[in-house]
């Protein structure tokens, strides 16, 4: 902040984020929050997202057939990400199987 007068809270916001080392609020947006725009409603129903690190996608699927799907469609959706995202990219992506509760 120089103290020049205002910002705008968007701009304040952006800069406070990357501040801390996080990613873009763009790229949290969509990976977030428009995740079954990104991967389809079929399989946000058994993936989701659980982290960026750095320029990686963390996500955690259901069970091992649908972490082989997203795994095997990575680099479509990363595209896709990339594509909806005017802030930031990702580059890889990594799939875990969530924990059983039983």
């Amino acid at each position: 902040m120089t103290g020049d007068g205002p910002v705008e809270l968007g701009d304040a916001l952006e800069r406070l984020v990357g501040s801390l080392g996080t990613p873009p609020v763009d790229l949290l947006s969509t990976v977030f929050q428009r995740w079954e725009e990104v991967v389809g409603p079929e399989a946000a129903r058994y993936c989701r997202p659980a982290a960026i690190e750095g320029e990686r996608l963390i996500v955690v699927a259901s069970d091992a057939a649908w972490a082989s799907e997203v795994q095997w469609l990575a680099s479509a959706v990363l595209a896709r990400i990339n594509e909806m995202s005017t802030a930031g990219r990702l580059e890889s992506l990594t799939v875990r199987v969530a924990r059983s509760n039983r």
